[in-house]
């Protein structure tokens, strides 16, 4: 039985990984990491069915830090998924949009997404500002915030309500150069500012857990969709991410 189960998680696997590829391709390294699975799930289904096996001191330990991984790993996406369904508080003063790849000077999926997002938000709350932000990364004509300028622009909203922060690479750094921003513009000194971040679903429980880490705003989280095919590895792939910045102090 456990020899069938390796065998149908490998085939998954490696099916799940030409889907990505076939669907986005390979912008990142981040997919191997499903054809990598594939392959050591068919290798422990075949080492089942030709009966080899390992010592039984070292199954018991593979168990066990098999085991300590997956409570780990569900404790982070319970967290994760928590953050997902979180509802959009109404009349922020601002709104952080966090950028994400543009293909040369159109938005990704994703980053129409957030676009979009922040676009209803806009329009629903008519008072509240954005701060637009992320840099210009390697084959991107134009910075993310300045695509999220653009079109923003484009479908309506008044210049004046929106703010670039385009040297930012990295979550940490939207939080931190956005909050810079925020402290020049923000005019009500003995007023809490009220912050909302609006990025990919999965994305949220890092960006406000940051936002609220690093600055003295009160944040709240403006869930955008993703993509549907791709949200497992986007799932899996962010668990990695909350654990790095967990290990820096970030979060």
């Amino acid at each position: 039985m456990a020899e069938i189960l390796f065998l149908i998680l490998g085939i998954l696997c490696l099916g799940y990984f030409m889907g990505i590829v076939w669907y986005a391709g390979l912008s990142s390294r981040f997919p191997l990491l499903w054809m990598l699975l594939g392959m050591v799930f068919l290798a422990l289904g075949g080492a089942l069915h030709f009966e080899i096996f390992l010592p039984p001191f070292l199954c018991k330990i593979l168990l066990l830090l098999t085991a300590l991984f997956l409570c780990l790993f569900f404790f982070v996406e319970a967290r994760i998924a928590k953050a997902m369904i979180q509802k959009a508080e109404k009349n922020l003063d601002y709104l952080i949009v966090l950028g994400a790849q543009v293909k040369g000077a159109r938005p990704s999926l994703s980053l129409a997404y957030r676009i979009s997002e922040a676009e209803k938000y806009l329009k629903e709350n008519p008072e509240t500002k954005a701060v637009l932000s992320g840099g210009k990364g390697a084959n991107e004509e134009i910075s993310e915030a300045a695509c999220m300028y653009q079109e923003l622009v484009h479908r309506g909203i008044v210049p004046l309500r929106l703010i670039q922060e385009n040297q930012s690479i990295n979550t940490q750094q939207n939080i931190a150069f956005s909050y810079q921003l925020l402290e020049q513009d923000w005019k009500k000194a003995k007023q809490p500012c009220r912050v909302g971040i609006v990025t990919s679903n999965f994305h949220l429980y890092r960006g406000t857990a940051i936002a609220k880490k690093k600055t003295d705003l009160l944040i709240y989280g403006i869930a955008a969709k993703s993509s549907g095919f791709l949200q497992v590895n986007y799932l899996v792939r962010e668990f990695f991410g909350v654990l790095k910045d967990w290990a820096a102090g970030n979060l």
